[in-house]
């Protein structure tokens, strides 16, 4: 019997007994205790808002997608011949009732994996220690998030049980698959590629994870959104690339052009407004300074980890952290980094010659200490395409190529229509220019 709760994006949430019995665990909970922004809660009082809430919301969209998937499908399927080869190679494509669970599961654990200040710790620790040590070995939260799905349910025998006797092998393979959103271009079961977008979608970024916490954080900050994710999954279906591919993708339809440059347009407020604000920066590169960054190859270890090591850190007698709560008071009494030089150099910058220039920087001690400034390379290349469309990302159906190709000469700037033949699907070619509309310099922030 599935159980109810109430959100305060999506309100009323009907969630499968089994999700929430992935909820009441330790490792599950913890998501309570790590904030969805990180350092943004110092700039924005009402950014309070933790990766516990926004995984259950992202868990009832994906639910949300996948019903709808499943009810075009059912329609498509009904209008087919049963005699005709495109029934039976669509019928390859149906998603089963534990395809749907293992897309509900996958997205409810998709953050399992995240550190103290979320993306703070999959981004900034990393390169810390990389120059520490150059054999560390950068992860992802992605990465970590599949070993904590493994360590939940090896670590509570009920739920273990459960997976043991409704799971497979393969399925909890495919569980932390969809968590990465790799389907694999070999895998036998190409026909439904489709359902590795919906949790995270490599394709072209628009996936449920992004449509929750565009909703949760333009809550949290008060900022407006005008991108309506329920009309958007409303107007999705599976369809095939082309007339002889195998492998399927979710297709929406052509009027949702506009609603989905909204979810661009909404993206690129909120990275210029809260995700690269420079006192949020300023707070994160402080906390970068905090070592921690090898707890992630101890799940046991791990599962401790959140944000309120700030407070243990604060609370401790231990001398050897004296640095550290300096830092943390830092952030407390505002007395924090600020930009107060940027260059556009001609060529990239290589490593040997930042740290030149750091070495330099530090031979007047008298001027500057080590703590007192941070040296950041910021390329272009890095944030290329963090607002736009990425070419041939989306298919759209339409009968008449010509009906879309006039909707658009009213953003000529936006897209171009690439070749296509009259009522068949056919993809954009080109994408929102990101380099009018992000300074280059600005520092790089990924995806949450």
């Amino acid at each position: 019997m599935a159980k109810i709760l109430n959100d305060s994006i999506h309100g009323i949430i009907t969630l499968h007994p089994l999700l929430f019995k992935i909820i009441d665990t330790p490792q599950f909970q913890r998501l309570r205790d790590i904030k969805q922004l990180g350092g943004c809660y110092f700039v924005y009082p009402g950014a309070s808002h933790n990766r516990f809430e926004h995984s259950i919301g992202t868990c009832y969209l994906a639910s949300k997608l996948a019903n709808q998937l499943q009810l075009k499908f059912k329609e498509d399927i009904d209008k087919m011949n049963k005699d005709d080869p495109e029934y039976s190679r669509l019928k390859e494509a149906e998603m089963t009732d534990k395809d749907k669970l293992c897309i509900e599961i996958a997205a409810l654990c998709h953050d399992l994996g995240h550190g103290p200040f979320s993306h703070l710790f999959d981004q900034m620790f990393p390169k810390a220690m990389k120059k520490k040590d150059t054999n560390f070995k950068p992860w992802k939260h992605e990465e970590v998030s599949r070993k904590m799905f493994d360590y939940l349910i090896e670590s509570n025998k009920s739920l273990k049980e459960e997976f043991e006797k409704d799971f497979t092998e393969k399925d909890v393979k495919m569980i932390k698959d969809l968590i990465d959103g790799k389907g694999k271009k070999d895998d036998p079961q190409l026909y439904k590629q489709y359902m590795y977008e919906i949790v995270a979608n490599k394709q072209n970024e628009i996936d449920v994870d992004k449509m929750d916490y565009f909703a949760r954080d333009c809550h949290g900050l008060g900022m407006t959104s005008n991108f309506d994710h329920l009309r958007f999954i409303s107007q999705c279906r599976i369809m095939f690339p082309s007339e002889d591919s195998k492998q399927t993708t979710i297709a929406v339809r052509d009027k949702e052009e506009l609603n989905l440059y909204e979810l661009f347009h909404t993206r690129n407020g909120l990275f210029r407004r809260a995700y690269q604000h420079q006192v949020t920066h300023g707070i994160q590169l402080i906390k970068k300074e905090l070592k921690m960054s090898e707890a992630f190859k101890n799940m046991h270890a791990y599962e401790k980890l959140t944000d309120s090591v700030v407070d243990v850190i604060l609370m401790s007698q231990d001398e050897a952290l004296k640095k550290a709560k300096d830092l943390i008071h830092r952030i407390y009494n505002r007395q924090l980094y600020k930009v107060v030089g940027c260059t556009e150099p001609k060529t990239e910058f290589k490593e040997e010659e930042l740290k030149k220039y750091e070495k330099d920087l530090l031979k007047d001690e008298k001027q500057f200490g080590k703590d007192d400034f941070n040296l950041q390379r910021n390329s272009a290349k890095q944030i290329e395409n963090i607002d736009g469309i990425i070419e041939d990302d989306i298919i759209l159906d339409k009968e008449d190529i010509q009906d879309i190709i006039k909707a658009f000469k009213q953003y000529p700037e936006l897209m171009k229509i690439g070749p296509s033949s009259s009522g068949t699907p056919f993809r954009l070619s080109s994408v929102v220019s990101t380099k009018n509309n992000i300074n280059p310099h600005q520092h790089k922030t990924e995806t949450k």
